[in-house]
């Protein structure tokens, strides 16, 4: 799966909702962003009527709901991710792209990931259909690194334009974009999602494998109550 990704950068893989199997879109990043957040959380579950497990039980304690939620919840990994360009940065590298835009098609290409793919039918049509089919959006990976390849969506995305040439283009801007991994449920009929899921949980279990396998001896020594 990864043998065709540069991974000695962070990137943006993009497939087309009716081709999940040919990338249609590759958005490397100029440079590896320092700082990666990332957080980990379990979704509260809702039972019927969109009440919670706790709820719906009549209510109960604190830990009781804490409890529904760790065996029912299903979990949530929520990212923020800082990408900085610099049009001198990107002279320096020699790339082809004008430089009279300015950073704009890096920032462009980013904020064109938050909006719906354009089928074919969207091309043909002339906008007086009486219903509109639903958009769709593209399967986006986030690579980072050989062993963290995520499935996510883009919740929102922060520019900051810091410097601009004489026609107004940025030449520096920042981009803090906002992410969500992808669920087992939104990998049902997607098999790029799926086998992107399995691939970063396979890697996470060996990695954490590896710091057990160190600290199992420690183990023996700790008197646990009977």
């Amino acid at each position: 799966m990864t043998d065709t990704i540069n991974l000695q950068r962070g990137a943006f893989a993009v497939f087309e909702p009716d081709d999940t199997q040919t990338m249609s879109r590759f958005i490397p990043f100029r440079f590896n962003p320092e700082v990666l957040s990332r957080q980990l959380s379990v979704e509260q579950a809702q039972g019927s009527g969109g009440q919670t497990i706790a709820q719906s039980q009549g209510g109960g304690s604190d830990s009781d709901e804490q409890g529904s939620d760790a065996d029912s919840g299903s979990l949530k990994e929520a990212l923020t991710v800082l990408l900085r360009f610099d049009l001198a940065d990107r002279e320096e590298a020699s790339s082809g792209i004008p430089t009279e835009y300015g950073v704009l098609p890096e920032v462009s290409a980013l904020e064109d990931l938050l909006h719906p793919a354009e089928s074919e039918a969207d091309q043909a049509s002339d906008g007086s259909e009486p219903v509109q089919a639903r958009p769709r959006r593209p399967t986006v990976l986030f690579i980072w690194g050989e062993r963290r390849v995520m499935p996510i969506k883009i919740t929102g995305i922060t520019v900051n334009e810091t410097m601009f040439n004489a026609q107004l283009y940025p030449i520096r801007a920042e981009v803090e974009i906002s992410l969500e991994s992808l669920s087992e449920s939104d990998a049902r009929d997607n098999t790029r999602v799926s086998s992107s899921l399995e691939f970063t949980a396979s890697n996470r279990r060996k990695m954490a494998k590896i710091y057990l396998d160190t600290t199992a001896d420690q183990g023996s020594n700790v008197n646990l109550p009977e």
